[in-house]
C-alpha cells in the first residue's frame, strides 16, 4: 500500500490539487482552471471529481491498494474572523463574496473522495496555516539551505505578510503582520483605478502598462500613504484617510472606453508605491538569510518588481516558485500532510521542474492523423525543435502542446506559443490576430541560461519568468518583439537539463538567425486559461491567426490561401 497525500488550494479563488508520494515527492500539480477552462475558476471545488479522477490515473493510483490523505491551504475560515469589510478601497460585496466561496470550499473539501469511492464517509482532512503552505511551497523549489522566506499576498489567516527562517530546510515563523493592511489589496484597487478587473487577474496589465507610463510623486505618494509598514508589519490607513486617498486619484482614473495608455501614469506610479512598500518590508528580512530570499505568495508575481530585488537589497540570490499565488497552495498543504504523516521535519528538495500536469490525451492524439481536411500534418518526431526553428525563422506564428503542462500560470514551453522575436511587427501581429488583446501588452523572451549575460543587465537565472531585467543597450534593437517599453524583458532561461525541448529550439533558431532567443506567450487568447485539452488547442488553431501547431511530436499547418 502506498500512501498518497492531495493537496488542495481551497482560497475560493484559483482552486488546485497536487499529489505527493510517501517519498514526498509531487507527482501531479494543476490548477482547476486548466480542466475546466474557466479562468481562475471561483467557487470550483478544487477535488473536482472529474480532474481529481484524472489526476489519479495519471500517477496510477490503485484505489484496492493504496490510500489518499486530504489535506487544505487554509486552517481556518475567513469568514469566521471578525473583520470589519470596507468599501473603501475594495468592494465590501466581493469580500463578502470571497468568505462565501471560501467557507463552502473549506467545508467539502475531500467529498469528491465520496463519489470516488474512495470513502465512505466524509474523510478525515488536515488544514494547514495559509502563510505556511506558501512558504514551504516555495522553498520545495529553492536549492538552498537556508533563507529568509517571505511570503506576501492579499490575505492569510490573520493579515497578508509573514515572515520564515529556512535554517537547514526546516522552516519557522519568525513573525506575521496581524493588522489589516495589503499589499495585494493595494494592487487590487490600482487594478481597478486603471479600469481593469482584479477578479480577472488582470493586474498583469497594469504591469505591462506601467511600463508606458512616468511615476508621478503626487500619484505614487497618495497610494503609499494609505498602507504604513513598521518593522515589516503593514497596516492600512484609517477609513477616512482611504476615502480621501480614494478621491484625490479618482479624477486619474481611467474611464470607461478610455484607451488604456491613458492610465499608464496611474500604473507607473502605483508599481513605484509597491516597490517602495515592498522595500520597507525586505529590510526586517536579511537577518540569517545567507544572502537568500525565497519569496511567495500573490505579490511574489510582480516580476517588474522581482528583478530589481538581487544585488540591491542585501540578497543576492532570488528564488520564486513556478506558481506562488494561491493554487501553489496545493503544494505546500500536500508536503505538509506528508511531512506530518512521516515526521519529517526538512522540507524536500524537488528537481525545479515545472512540469507537473497533464498529458495530452493518447486517443485524441491518435485522432490527429485524420485532420488531414484541416491543414497538413506531418510527424517530424526526432527533429521537431529544428522543424520548429525553421518554421520561426520564416515569419510563422505556432502553439506547441507537447509533454506535461506546466504548473503556474505562465507557459514555459510545454502549452506555449512561439515567435520570432527579431520582427518589428510581431507583437502587434500576435495581439491583434491570435491572442486578441490589448496592442501594448508585451511578450516574454527565451534564452539560454549560459547567453543572459550577453544580452541583460543584471544577470540572473529565471527559470519560471519571475524577473523582468534590463536589455543591454547594444543588444534590445535586434529583439523588438520582445522589449518593453522601459527597455525591460521577463525573461526565462532555460538549459538542456531544466527544459531540454526549449533548450535546442532557442538554439537552433540562433544558428538559423544569429539571435538565439525565442518569442514566448501562453497558448491560450485573452479570458481564457491555458489550453488544456487537445480539443482546446486545435480550436484555437482553427478560430486564430496560428499559422501551425504542434502537439506531441505532429506539427499541423494551416494551408496558404
Amino acid at each position: 500500500m502506498t500512501i498518497f497525500h492531495l493537496g488542495l488550494s481551497t482560497s475560493g479563488h484559483d482552486p488546485a490539487l497536487a499529489i505527493v508520494d510517501e517519498t514526498g515527492r509531487v507527482m501531479f500539480a494543476e490548477a482547476t482552471e486548466r480542466f475546466v477552462q474557466d479562468k481562475r475558476a471561483w467557487g470550483i471545488a478544487p477535488d473536482h471529481v472529474n480532474h481529481l479522477e484524472a489526476a489519479l490515473a495519471a500517477i496510477g493510483f490503485d484505489p484496492q491498494t493504496d490510500e489518499l490523505r486530504v489535506a487544505t491551504s487554509w486552517k481556518t475560515v475567513k469568514a469566521d474572523l471578525p473583520v470589519q469589510l470596507s468599501n473603501a478601497l475594495l468592494p465590501a460585496t466581493d469580500g463578502r463574496w470571497l468568505r462565501q466561496l471560501h467557507t463552502g470550499i473549506h467545508a467539502a473539501a475531500g467529498a469528491s473522495l465520496l463519489r470516488l469511492g474512495l470513502a465512505q464517509h466524509m474523510p478525515e482532512v488536515s488544514r494547514f496555516d495559509h502563510h505556511l503552505c506558501h512558504a514551504v511551497a516555495a522553498s520545495l523549489f529553492a536549492p538552498v539551505e537556508d533563507a529568509a522566506c517571505l511570503v506576501i499576498d492579499g490575505e492569510g489567516e490573520v493579515g497578508a505578510v509573514s515572515l520564515f527562517d529556512l535554517r537547514d530546510r526546516k522552516i519557522r515563523r519568525r513573525w506575521r503582520s496581524w493588522g489589516p493592511g495589503s499589499l495585494g489589496t493595494l494592487y487590487a484597487w490600482l487594478t481597478g483605478l486603471c479600469g481593469f478587473d482584479w477578479r480577472l487577474g488582470e493586474e498583469w496589465k497594469v504591469m505591462g502598462l506601467a511600463a508606458y507610463g512616468k511615476v508621478r510623486p503626487e500619484l505614487r505618494d497618495v497610494m503609499s500613504s494609505i498602507v504604513s509598514v513598521e518593522k515589516g508589519r503593514l497596516r492600512f490607513a484609517d477609513e477616512d484617510a482611504l476615502v480621501k486617498a480614494h478621491e484625490t486619484l479618482r479624477p486619474f482614473a481611467r474611464s470607461a472606453g478610455a484607451s488604456p495608455l491613458e492610465a499608464a501614469d496611474l500604473a507607473a506610479s502605483g508599481q513605484a508605491a509597491f516597490s517602495e512598500l515592498a522595500d520597507q518590508v525586505l529590510t526586517e528580512c536579511l537577518d540569517g538569510a545567507q544572502g537568500n530570499l525565497i519569496l511567495s505568495g500573490g505579490c511574489a508575481l510582480n516580476s517588474s518588481y522581482n528583478g530589481t530585488i538581487a544585488g540591491r537589497t542585501g540578497f543576492e540570490r532570488v528564488f520564486v516558485p513556478p506558481a506562488p499565488a494561491d493554487d501553489g497552495n496545493a503544494i505546500g498543504a500536500a508536503i505538509l500532510s506528508w511531512m506530518q504523516t512521516t515526521g519529517t521535519s526538512r522540507i524536500p528538495v524537488s528537481d525545479g521542474s515545472p512540469f507537473l500536469g497533464s498529458t495530452p490525451s493518447r486517443k485524441a492524439l491518435a485522432r490527429l492523423s485524420h485532420l488531414g481536411r484541416f491543414g497538413m500534418v506531418s510527424d517530424i518526431s526526432g527533429g521537431s525543435a529544428g522543424e520548429i526553428a525553421r518554421r520561426l525563422e520564416q515569419g510563422k506564428i505556432i502553439g506547441v502542446m507537447r509533454g506535461r503542462a506546466e504548473f503556474g500560470p505562465r507557459a514555459l514551453g510545454n502549452r506555449s506559443i512561439l515567435a520570432d522575436p527579431r520582427s518589428p511587427d510581431m507583437k502587434e501581429r500576435l495581439n491583434r490576430d491570435v491572442k486578441g488583446r490589448e496592442p501594448y501588452r508585451p511578450f516574454a523572451p527565451v534564452i539560454a541560461e549560459e547567453t543572459v549575460s550577453d544580452w541583460f543587465e543584471r544577470p540572473q537565472a529565471s527559470a519560471y519568468m519571475s524577473f523582468a531585467l534590463p536589455w543591454r543597450d547594444d543588444r534590445k534593437d535586434l529583439v523588438p518583439a520582445v522589449v518593453h517599453e522601459d527597455g525591460t524583458g521577463r525573461l526565462q532561461t532555460v538549459s538542456a537539463t531544466n527544459a531540454p525541448w526549449m533548450y535546442d529550439v532557442v538554439q537552433a533558431f540562433g544558428a538559423l538567425t544569429g539571435v538565439p532567443i525565442v518569442l514566448n506567450t501562453s497558448f491560450n487568447i485573452m479570458g481564457k486559461p491555458i489550453v488544456h485539452s487537445i480539443e482546446d488547442a486545435l480550436a484555437l488553431f482553427m478560430t486564430s491567426g496560428l499559422d501551425a501547431v504542434l502537439i506531441g511530436e505532429l506539427l499541423l499547418e494551416k494551408r496558404d490561401g
